[in-house]
């Protein structure tokens, strides 16, 4: 019995592996007609047949490649020096193979992304957090690092990574040993945000100095939905503002956005440093009322000479009925505002509709990005530190696994058709069992790995941060 039941597992296993299929003609990924960057890795990708011939025509030469098996990779060396020449041009594509043929361009912007970018690798459930990895990868290339990896640090949530502001970076670890562990200036340590009078720090930013960062203390809850096509909620039963200083380890909050009566989610700090921008709802209690919460853009000053904010709330976008913002993400050269609008709530990855939105905050006018979104969770973005590319977490091709796409966005807001960070072996999309959540860009690589952040979870005492007037 136990072996018959065996061989039907592994006959299970066999039938469920992934196979090309000969005769698809689609490209996978979908690269066809995108901008892309002067810097970006080899868009490889497969068809279905076996050889396939690519011949890529720019104003500067003609570029021939071969692919074999279906699969087009092209030559790391040949793909730069093509794109070196043809920068700022646009490059005429043919595919072609036995029986097929496809035309498209590329445009190839003048404009670099930054070289490293960073995802936490997780299950695509609620139930599961063990094997969560946060990973850097190379954008020129394919290369990839750990930079942390809970399996080591006794399965603890690894979450809220943000990379490399000005030398700054931090994730949180949750668990008995927890706190959030801050890099900063090639040192790493362990910091217990909570204080007497602010709580534990959950969603945050890092201003563009790397000197202070804005979070909320958050307590995040879930419930399970009833309906068919939905499958969970996330909310915070309450939120406020605060402000780390990370060079007194201190922390400073303000009238204006602490108490019950409001709550305060997704700050950012404005590219100045002298504005945080956040989301902010009128408290209803939850969960049977999450569908009420709708969360206004709003702003609050800032001075980074003393490091605390202002007493008065400005709200600059109202939500309004069937709309609610999140994840609130500024522009390095302080032109927009980029924020996830879903239908309500504040924790946009559970839902489809979720799409991103982009704020001129010079007039105020706000962009629906219809080039850029798709039905299925377009969330978690992050800027290049040139504020002409953004990466954003997408679960457009299968509503399930979210997957870090990239979009051009020109000086006057013209957008480009987003294509998926490119693979060495483009079939990963198809077999991975994880997703890539909340991308971060940044232009150079972190000085610590995923050993630095176990031992500092396992053996480091976390510095306690007091709380300033």
């Amino acid at each position: 019995m136990k072996t018959r039941f065996l061989l039907a597992f592994a006959l299970l296993l066999t039938a469920c592996k992934y196979e090309p299929v000969q005769q698809d003609t689609e490209m996978f990924p979908d690269y066809s007609d995108v901008t892309i960057p002067c810097n970006i890795a080899p868009l490889n990708f497969r068809v279905g047949y076996r050889k396939v011939a690519v011949t890529v025509n720019g104003a500067n030469g003609e570029y021939r490649f071969k692919g074999r098996k279906g699969l087009v990779s092209f030559p790391q060396g040949r793909w730069h020096r093509m794109l070196e020449a043809e920068k700022g041009g646009k490059l005429t594509v043919m595919v072609q193979s036995d029986g097929f043929e496809r035309e498209f361009t590329w445009t190839v912007a003048s404009d670099s992304i930054d070289r490293y970018i960073s995802y936490r690798l997780i299950e695509p459930a609620y139930e599961v957090w063990k094997g969560i990895q946060i990973e850097e990868r190379d954008m020129q290339g394919f290369r990839t690092r750990l930079l942390g990896d809970n399996r080591i640090a006794d399965d603890c949530c690894m979450n809220c990574h943000t990379s490399n502001r000005a030398g700054t970076s931090f994730m949180h670890l949750r668990g008995s040993e927890g706190g959030t562990v801050l890099s900063r200036n090639g040192r790493i340590k362990k910091l217990n945000t909570r204080t007497e009078f602010t709580g534990n720090t959950v969603y945050g930013d890092i201003s563009a100095d790397g000197r202070y960062g804005v979070f909320t203390t958050a307590d995040i809850a879930f419930a399970i939905h009833g309906q068919r096509n939905l499958r969970m909620e996330v909310y915070d039963t309450q939120s406020d503002l605060v402000v780390l200083d990370f060079d007194s380890l201190t922390a400073t909050d303000s009238p204006a956005v602490r108490g019950v009566e409001y709550q305060e989610t997704f700050p950012c700090f404005s590219a100045d440093g002298k504005t945080i921008f956040f989301c902010r709802a009128r408290h209803v209690e939850q969960p049977d009322s999450t569908t009420d919460m709708h969360y206004d853009i709003a702003v609050i000053e800032f001075d980074p000479e003393t490091g605390k904010m202002g007493d008065r709330v400005i709200t600059i976008i109202q939500a309004g009925e069937n709309l609610s913002f999140s994840h609130l993400k500024a522009s390095p050269d302080g032109h927009w505002l980029m924020a996830t609008a879903q239908q309500y709530g504040t924790f946009p990855v559970w839902h489809p509709e979720s799409e991103l939105v982009l704020v001129d905050l010079r007039t105020r006018k706000t962009d629906t990005m219809r080039r850029v979104n798709a039905y299925g969770a377009d969330t978690y973005h992050s800027w290049s530190s040139n504020s002409r590319w953004v990466v954003f977490a997408s679960k457009r091709d299968d509503l399930v696994y979210g997957r870090p796409y990239i979009a051009y966005i020109g000086p006057d807001g013209t957008l480009g058709k987003p294509f998926v960070l490119p693979q060495k072996d483009p079939d990963l999309y198809r077999t991975t069992l994880k997703s890539f959540n909340i991308p971060e860009l940044y232009p150079i690589p972190e000085t610590f790995g995923t050993h630095d952040v176990a031992s500092v979870y396992k053996n480091v005492d976390a510095c306690n941060v007091r709380y300033r007037q």
